[in-house]
């Protein structure tokens, strides 16, 4: 499991993330894995994710393979990359199946069972599983912590503190409160 906070404070916007993974319920350390980042670059972004692992290598496999990498400064920028994302998903990796499986889940939309944040210059966004992108303009926390992240959140957005001690203190709380979490903390910042 994992635990991605994105806050952004004055000038500054900062995404930081947990660094253990897990695998069913074996606990891998970031220290034993050759690319234990969960934070990857696109272009001046970020972005990090919850849920199925897989992800990582898809989206590091499809960047790659962008002649261009797009400039997603805004929603619409970033629902469209999303969307050709979902696209080469199905048609070109043949792992998504048709989501969601289960008949009491019946939607007509798309179900990634995971989430992300994308966070860069232009803000904070966060890309639902069901594609749907919202942008922030305080904070959004996805993940197992994120009871723990949030009421951290609430409590010291207000105060003196900079972005950057706001998402590490509150990536720290669901590493201290959730099981699931764990590691150093990892953290990229922007202005």
């Amino acid at each position: 499991m994992s635990i991605i906070v994105a806050v952004k404070k004055g000038d500054s916007t900062v995404v930081a993330a947990d660094s253990m993974h897990s695998t069913g319920s074996r606990r891998e350390h970031s220290d034993n894995l050759a690319s234990g980042a969960k934070l990857r670059r696109i272009g001046r972004s970020c972005l990090g994710g919850v849920g199925w692992s897989v992800y990582d290598n898809i989206i590091d496999h499809y960047v790659s393979k962008l002649k261009r990498i797009p400039r997603l400064h805004n929603e619409a920028a970033v629902f469209d990359f999303v969307l050709k994302m979902w696209k080469a998903m199905r048609d070109k990796y043949q792992l998504v199946n048709d989501q969601p499986h289960r008949s009491e889940d019946r939607t007509p939309f798309a179900d990634l069972d995971s989430e992300f944040v994308l966070v860069n210059s232009s803000g904070i966004f966060m890309i639902s599983s069901d594609l749907s992108v919202t942008r922030y303009e305080k904070y959004v926390v996805i993940g197992s912590g994120e009871k723990y992240s949030y009421g951290c959140l609430h409590a010291l957005y207000d105060t003196r503190r900079t972005a950057e001690e706001i998402a590490r203190r509150s990536v720290e709380a669901a590493i201290y409160f959730e099981q699931t979490c764990g590691g150093p903390v990892e953290i990229v910042k922007f202005k």
